[in-house]
């Protein structure tokens, strides 16, 4: 009899062994069990998250990890419309993170798809709402106006989430949002450089107008000057085209004066000579 009772607890002790099953999280998780009942008895969600180490449990229960550090969360905007209807490219970023040792809380009212199934759209909308706000110069040009932005979408984001823990606990903490600058797509960006180039050549044209006219101005005013100062003299236009002459030939010589082993050809008449300024 004895010895039944001992290959009774034997076979006991190895189906115990052999019907558990070991859970263990890492340093950055924590684990839910949902406990499954074989023949009687309630199961559920456990409400005490595994935070650390390992626990024996029956093979029946389930275990399942979260992450208990925050976690981001990417949405890539492409063709988002702003507020003169040009489309650009963006990605916005949300930093979550489950309350300590809420996992349980959120699991049994939310479920482990929680992000995708009750937060990633109404994200995405409140981002697309407030870039349909600003026009594309600003969103492409102005880094401050992400500061506004940051701020208008977390208070968007948190009002929401109130509005979950309205209806069920919703144990998730918002720890920071991020809107990269948007840029324009690869078409609006070629019309873009096309405009550019075109007001930039315009510019150009306009500023080659300008010196254009400036200049014609210039000689204008010296023809006047020099024929008022040929009438003042009582000069012929040859004779003023010749005193012309000398005061040309006299600016090259004043130019080179001072410096060694220069020469100069000088007009003198109707021939010209080389002339060693600093041996004459």
């Amino acid at each position: 009899m004895k010895r039944i009772f001992c290959f009774l607890a034997m076979v006991m002790a190895m189906f115990t062994v052999n019907s558990c099953s070991l859970s263990t999280v890492d340093g950055d998780e924590e684990g839910v069990f949902i406990m499954k009942p074989m023949f009687f008895g309630h199961g559920g969600v456990q409400e005490r998250a595994l935070t650390q180490g390992s626990e024996w449990r029956v093979w029946t229960t389930s275990f399942v990890r979260y992450k208990k550090i925050p976690v981001k969360y990417t949405e890539q905007f492409d063709d988002v419309f702003c507020d003169d209807n040009t489309p650009l490219d963006l990605s916005a970023h949300i930093t979550l993170k489950i309350k300590d040792g809420k996992s349980p809380i959120l699991h049994k009212n939310y479920g482990t798809d929680w992000y995708n199934n009750n937060v990633k759209e109404n994200f995405r909308e409140i981002v697309r709402n407030f870039i349909s706000t600003y026009n594309m110069y600003t969103l492409v040009s102005d880094r401050e106006v992400y500061d506004q932005v940051k701020l208008d979408i977390t208070q968007k984001m948190q009002a929401y989430f109130d509005k979950l823990n309205g209806i069920a606990e919703f144990p998730i903490e918002i720890v920071n949002v991020v809107v990269d600058k948007a840029k324009p797509n690869d078409m609006v960006l070629e019309e873009l450089n096309k405009t550019a180039a075109m007001a930039q050549q315009k510019i150009t044209q306009e500023r080659q107008q300008e010196m254009e006219e400036q200049r014609a101005i210039t000689e204008q005013k010296r023809a006047y000057a020099d024929k008022s100062y040929m009438n003042s003299m009582g000069l012929s236009s040859d004779a003023f085209i010749k005193l012309r002459y000398a005061e040309i030939e006299l600016e090259k010589v004043e130019m080179i004066k001072n410096k060694e082993n220069v020469n100069v050809d000088v007009l003198l008449g109707n021939s010209t000579q080389m002339w060693d300024i600093k041996q004459k």
